[in-house]
């Protein structure tokens, strides 16, 4: 006893946890169990064997903490977790209001991690490209041939109009512009950071593998990031993010219904669903999409959402329209429907109205196939 604390110290063999005892024999099953332990580890399993099977004299679960002493991970339950858990599969009503709020812990956990991802993703696209400022500077300052910003100003054309201003208005140099941006991504991605924290305190407070949130954080920028890049066709938007938040469900349920179970394996399964998504995304819709034309040059996404004001189109959309639906849709002008404005020709030319492309703009009311080409973000 240290501090009213009893400290027990339990050393188990391998064959004892596969077969039962030291001195058991390997199956066939406990053979394979033992080669797959080497990928889900042992740790699960023991940790699990000591919150129920360590109980009260009286037969009730207690809190405990346990410590590996080879990685020196620890591990803390609490009975409440235990008594809980037994709960749920011996009383139906208990289940039902605890599945409804793991529901609704998972969606909150779905909304947090996301939207701050998509949040630090378009801040590292825009801002980010400003390293490449300071870099080219210093690949001319070595001699290195075409490392001209004028190439930055043509792929990042928001950069490009802002410097034409600067340059023109003569108030600050170009230089405080970059800093300036430069300082934004430095805070925000520290933000970003500290947001990890504290959702997994909140999200993940129970005991969990070393570094898992630091994973499904992870994971969710590479998502993203593949959300950004290659999600642009009608088909591709409606079936790829309800996919990502299926999946992200799916494990979160898991999660929140079990004390501690295999959370590090089950990233393995979540990632190659994921895996497999992303590679049917691409081949069988943003393939065949850009193929007829839905995605192109002169549109990039075939569905976005439109603002009630014009925008330059190659400006970077201001960052509270992450949160808006998806209003707006390109249409080929081979699939446009134009009969109906090849009635309106014969009658008379709608009211208020400007006819571009065999599409009606600017009326009271906007043809179902327009194929909005303002691109508006």
């Amino acid at each position: 006893h240290y501090h009213n604390v009893s400290i027990v110290n339990v050393t188990l063999t391998e064959r004892c946890l596969s077969t039962g005892s030291d001195d058991g024999e390997f199956s066939l099953m406990s053979k394979f169990a033992k080669h797959m332990a080497q990928i889900y580890g042992m740790d699960s399993v023991i940790i699990n064997q000591f919150m129920y099977s360590i109980k009260t004299t009286d037969g009730k679960f207690r809190n405990g903490h346990l410590q590996k002493m080879e990685t020196k991970e620890r591990w803390m339950y609490s009975k409440y977790q235990l008594e809980e858990s037994y709960e749920v599969r011996h009383n139906v009503i208990f289940w039902f209001f605890n599945r409804v709020g793991v529901l609704a812990l998972s969606l909150a956990a779905f909304f947090l991690v996301t939207s701050v991802t998509a949040l630090i993703v378009r801040e590292l696209t825009s801002a980010g490209v400003m390293v490449m400022f300071p870099m080219f500077a210093l690949l001319r300052a070595w001699g290195v041939p075409g490392a001209n910003d004028r190439v930055l100003e043509v792929s990042y054309p928001w950069v490009g109009r802002a410097r034409r201003a600067v340059n023109r208005a003569r108030i600050h140099p170009f230089e405080h512009y970059i800093w300036a941006n430069l300082a934004k991504l430095a805070l925000m991605y520290t933000l970003y950071e500290s947001s990890q924290v504290a959702w997994s305190a909140m999200l993940y407070s129970k005991s969990t593998p070393a570094n898992l949130p630091l994973w499904i954080f992870g994971n969710s920028m590479i998502y993203e990031y593949f959300n950004m890049i290659f999600v642009r066709s009608a088909l591709s938007a409606y079936f790829y993010p309800r996919m990502t938040l299926l999946y992200f469900l799916g494990y979160h349920t898991y999660f929140y219904s079990v004390p501690y179970g295999f959370f590090d394996v089950g990233l393995i399964p979540w990632v190659l669903l994921m895996i497999h998504t992303m590679i049917f995304t691409v081949i069988a819709l943003e393939i065949p999409a850009s193929s007829r034309g839905a995605v192109s040059i002169e549109s990039p996404r075939e569905v976005f959402a439109k603002l009630s004001w014009p925008e330059w189109s190659a400006n970077i959309p201001a960052q509270w329209t992450l949160f808006l639906p998806l209003n707006s849709r390109y249409i080929p002008i081979h699939d446009r429907n134009v009969n109906l404005n090849a009635n309106q020709a014969q009658g008379g030319t709608a009211t208020m109205g400007e006819q571009v492309d065999g599409t009606v703009r600017g009326g009271g009311e906007e043809d179902d196939t327009d194929a909005t080409r303002d691109n508006l973000s």
